[in-house]
């Protein structure tokens, strides 16, 4: 429905949507929901990183909250970002929020006070078994491997390289996956909580930077 219409509904914002960009969907808005817990001052001047930002709803909804931050959204499709960018013009945060096309984030010069994402993670037997209307969406936004755990595995491999000292990777997940997150000190990123969606499912997994950041 949402590709017939053109737009989509996140967080009480409406955004452009177009076949070929993954649809928001409500679980998401918990990342939004957790960074708002973890981060009180709406003033500050963060500098957030939007990893696989699809149509750009996790950056643009922060750069509302967040009302002096800086934001670096980007994502490998190219339709993505066309239409990040275009939701972006629609919001006025031009100014505020840039969109790169790149795979995950190459510039290990940036440092980041808090990373979010809602990466592809669905597994094989999950692909299988998902309804007709979600097959229509694009492959590259929904499957993360054999596990699931693909695209996980590359960001958090370089989150700790781009998150400041105490800073947070804020990420989508399947509940299935919850446990693998509970070892992530083997890559110097700190276990902080793992959050419920409005289902009721465990959807959102937190991570914090390590001591040697």
């Amino acid at each position: 429905m949402a590709y017939l219409l053109g737009n989509a509904y996140f967080y009480e914002y409406s955004f452009k949507i177009k076949p070929g960009v993954f649809i928001p969907r409500p679980e998401t808005e918990t990342i939004i929901d957790v960074a708002c817990d973890l981060f009180k001052d709406k003033t500050k001047p963060l500098k957030i990183l939007d990893i696989c930002t699809g149509s750009g709803i996790l950056a643009i909804v922060l750069a509302k909250i967040f009302t002096n931050s800086k934001i670096i959204a980007v994502d490998i499709s190219e339709k993505a970002v066309n239409i990040a960018r275009e939701n972006i013009s629609l919001h006025k945060l031009e100014n505020r929020v840039n969109v790169l096309r790149t795979d995950i984030f190459p510039d290990k010069n940036e440092n980041f006070d808090f990373i979010v994402s809602n990466p592809p993670y669905l597994t094989d037997v999950e692909m299988k078994n998902i309804p007709d209307e979600v097959k229509r969406e694009p492959f590259q936004a929904l499957y993360g491997g054999i596990s699931g755990m693909d695209i996980i595995k590359r960001i958090i491999d370089i989150t700790p390289r781009i998150l400041k000292k105490d800073g947070f990777i804020i990420m989508e997940i399947s509940p299935h996956q919850v446990s693998y997150f509970r070892n992530t000190d083997i890559y110097g990123l700190e276990f902080f909580g793992i959050f419920k969606d409005l289902y009721g499912f465990q959807r959102v997994v937190v991570l914090k930077s390590g001591a040697n950041n």
